[in-house]
């Protein structure tokens, strides 16, 4: 995809999963549970949105981003430290 590239990471510092997509553009962000039950969605045209985790037990989580017809998803694994 070039710059509409998406990226989505988490930082385990302040529990928050981060999103990049290129700005401007109307954009669905969702975060869902293992189960795919929807913990979160909100819809914007901002370059960065976050998801809050800190409410959140420790689990397998995943963020889907719906941009132009374009989905991006990604596994968020929060805490199991080995």
């Amino acid at each position: 995809m070039g710059r509409e590239q998406v990226v989505i990471f988490m930082n385990e510092e302040d529990d928050k999963v981060y999103v990049k997509v290129p700005a401007g553009v109307s954009t669905r962000f969702e975060l869902q549970n293992l189960a795919g039950k929807l913990l979160s969605e909100s819809i914007h045209d901002k370059g960065l949105h976050d998801f809050d985790l800190s409410g959140l037990p420790e689990g397998i989580y995943f963020v889907l981003v719906n941009q132009n017809d374009k989905i991006s998803s990604k596994k968020i694994v929060k805490g199991y430290h080995p």
